[in-house]
């Protein structure tokens, strides 16, 4: 063989070794998300009525339409990992993105919960990557 023949042949399984490589490991994609909280002052104009048919109560959830794409779509349970477990039932305004809102009962706990940030993990082996060092939303179904 040539000497550019051999130079071609250890590109080729460099590639090779690499795409092998690089699909066994498991790669988390870290997504940042705000968690905010609402209530039935400023769901009046639907009068409390959520996306799924069902009036607002704890327990429940609305979440943004992009992340509807990442999973969360209507009747997903979900855990939030200071706050418990909810059932996502509704969405928010379209202008919202990468957000879950909270349903709470009392106007001043909401205000007083504001915006926080959390980390969206979809799957076992992305919570078991952040060893419970950050605050997290992951999808229970």
């Amino acid at each position: 063989m040539t000497r550019i023949n051999l130079l071609v042949a250890r590109v080729v399984l460099l590639g090779i070794c690499i795409v092998c490589i690089s699909s066994v490991s498991v790669w988390a994609e870290e997504i940042k998300i705000s968690v905010t909280a609402y209530t039935l002052k400023e769901c009046y104009h639907n009068e409390g009525k959520t996306a799924s048919g069902k009036f607002v109560k704890t327990g429940m959830v609305a979440v943004s339409r992009d992340l509807e794409s990442k999973g969360l779509k209507l009747g997903t349970k979900i855990k939030i990992s200071d706050m418990g477990t909810f059932i996502v039932t509704d969405r928010t305004s379209r202008r919202n993105r990468g957000n879950i809102d909270v349903y709470m009962i009392s106007y001043k706990k909401a205000l007083r919960f504001g915006r926080q940030k959390y980390a969206f993990v979809q799957n076992q082996e992305e919570l078991d990557l952040l060893n419970g060092k950050q605050k997290h939303v992951c999808i229970l179904d």
